[in-house]
């Protein structure tokens, strides 16, 4: 199971889901078995074992919370198509982002950052095209409670 802790140096995402009560915060994800595991949160830290959760039960608490988590979700991810040989060398970064969509429900919208150059070719639009509907397919195999939006954005100074 990977850890999502470097991503998120602050307090992780805090949720709450069925049967559970108090201050939760999740610890990690794992997409391959679809769920997260979260702790207690106490003034003295995390407390207590880990407890797994399906995804599908997850509510991050705020919006703030809401990005915290799907961050983590994206990262791991990214891990999986790493594993799986189908993460493209030009992906230079990403950045993620929670929101409503044009009609008021909730939404993800992930950039997928490339390097600018002056002209892209057919070729190099192509596979940015074939990445992000893989992108796309993965996060909504997830049928979670937003709905992904996914683009490619150029990756400037300083992101």
């Amino acid at each position: 199971m990977a850890t999502n802790r470097a991503v998120l140096p602050e307090r992780g995402p805090q949720i709450a889901t069925p049967g559970h009560y108090g201050d939760l915060e999740v610890v990690r994800v794992d997409l391959k078995t679809r769920t997260a595991s979260f702790q207690v949160r106490t003034a003295g830290g995390l407390a207590g074992p880990e407890t797994i959760a399906p995804l599908s039960t997850i509510r991050p608490l705020s919006e703030e919370d809401s990005g915290k988590f799907w961050k983590m979700l994206v990262d791991d991810l990214i891990r999986i198509l790493k594993e799986e040989g189908k993460f493209p060398a030009f992906v230079k970064g990403y950045e993620v982002t929670t929101g409503n969509d044009s009609t008021g429900d909730p939404a993800l919208y992930i950039t997928i950052l490339v390097a600018p150059q002056r002209q892209y070719s057919a070729q190099t639009v192509s596979a940015w095209n074939q990445f992000s509907n893989l992108f796309l397919d993965r996060l909504m195999g997830l049928r979670l409670q937003r709905y992904p939006y996914v683009e490619i954005g150029e990756k400037r100074r300083g992101k």
